[in-house]
């Protein structure tokens, strides 16, 4: 699933599970070493290229037809990608698997397509990473302060999506976003992926899709996770309310800061690719 933000050129990938981050309280976990050496289907060909003057804010990637791309990626953003976890639920490894980033371009073997197949793809990611990383990790259950996203008072706020509607979400500007036929569990992936400072859970209870915009006005803590700095907010008296007022206001939905046990993601290994 994508998430654009055209106005700075970004097309951001979040698919994360939330089942992943609600795990059972008093589930202390720690699993053996794994590699995604076994996943299938795979690449039939993929170049991964340094890249040498990093810019967080310009990460992007396509799935089209067979073809699989994005640039300015790092590989925790990789594993973000191919295990379906929020970036703060990946741990351990060396300083370069969050500052150095790469191009990846793939091909998917016979006449696979991968638009809208995202657990194909996926699986394929899951395998390159383990074969030109030598990406190895376990699972560990911790603790970890979240957003939860519930219903206000009052009730919520949402149209219900067309159901001959298409699938898209994204940013026009900082604080000016739409979702088309979203899911809340997909609202919240996007607002703690791209937004906000900590994952965002949904807890809502509500398991249909939705039409919705949202308008705010941003503050020096979000968008960060993206590379990007929010200027201060000029003296308004018309500009939208914070992202917290406006979500109550404009979607009948609440966030709460909670702490809940979540699955970590820890490297154990992992190499920098060869050039090729």
């Amino acid at each position: 699933m994508k998430y654009a933000i055209p106005m700075l050129g970004l097309c951001l990938v979040a698919t994360y599970s939330a089942a992943q981050t609600q795990t059972n309280a008093g589930q202390a976990t720690s699993g053996p070493v794994q590699t995604a050496a076994s996943a299938s289907p795979e690449f039939e060909a993929a170049t991964i290229k340094p890249v040498k003057e990093p810019a967080p804010s310009r990460m992007n990637d396509q799935e089209e037809g067979r073809r699989f791309t994005t640039h300015n990626t790092t590989l925790s953003d990789l594993i973000v990608m191919a295990y379906g976890v929020d970036r703060r639920q990946v741990a351990g490894g060396p300083a370069w698997v969050t500052a150095d980033e790469y191009d990846v371009d793939a091909v998917a073997e016979g006449a696979v397509s991968l638009e809208g197949n995202e657990k194909q793809w996926q699986a394929m990611l899951k395998k390159l990473l383990a074969d030109r990383f030598e990406l190895k990790f376990h699972y560990e259950q911790r603790e970890m302060n979240v957003y939860a996203l519930v219903v206000a008072k009052g009730g919520p706020k949402l149209k219900a999506a067309d159901p001959n509607g298409q699938q898209i979400n994204g940013c026009r500007s900082l604080g000016v976003c739409f979702f088309n036929k979203e899911p809340l569990a997909g609202f919240a992936r996007f607002m703690g992926f791209v937004v906000l400072d900590k994952p965002v859970v949904d807890k809502t209870g509500l398991a249909a899709e939705f039409d919705f915009d949202l308008k705010w006005t941003p503050d020096e803590t979000q968008f960060a996770s993206m590379g990007i700095h929010v200027p201060p907010p000029v003296d308004n008296p018309n500009a939208p309310p914070g992202l917290f007022t406006a979500i109550q206001e404009q979607l009948g939905l609440r966030l709460e800061p909670q702490k809940i046990p979540a699955e970590v993601l820890v490297i154990d290994h992992v190499e920098r690719p060869s050039e090729n």
